[in-house]
């Protein structure tokens, strides 16, 4: 199976992503490596949920969800949707709930689309 097929198994809507670059596969291709790259270089950590001051990591939030909106990838921007709106609402306690339920998605996300590099 190829890249864009398995991720659309994972509930990544591929063809509205490759809407918002004009049907460019190469340029879709290189937007989500780049979106592999992003996390890999600034992980979100559960343990950074319990900090006093989450101002960094609501702008992470923030910067993922954009990212993965505009790629499509449904599963990962409607969790950290709902996770950017906890932390806004001041509750890191259920956003690092549902963070832990994003973790093993995005990573099976990531990990295919490494393995078709």
């Amino acid at each position: 199976m190829e890249l864009l097929e398995e991720l659309e198994t994972m509930g990544v809507n591929v063809q509205e992503g490759l809407d918002r670059v004009i049907g460019d596969k190469d340029l879709y291709v290189m937007m989500l490596d780049m979106f592999v790259d992003a996390v890999k270089q600034k992980p979100i950590e559960l343990v950074d949920f319990d900090a006093a001051d989450y101002d960094g990591l609501t702008k992470q939030v923030h910067t993922l969800k954009g990212t993965t909106g505009n790629l499509s990838i449904t599963p990962l921007f409607e969790m950290y949707n709902e996770i950017l709106g906890m932390l806004r609402d001041g509750n890191p306690a259920p956003a690092k709930a549902l963070m832990t339920k994003l973790l093993p998605v995005q990573e099976k996300i990531i990990d295919c689309i490494v393995r078709h590099k």
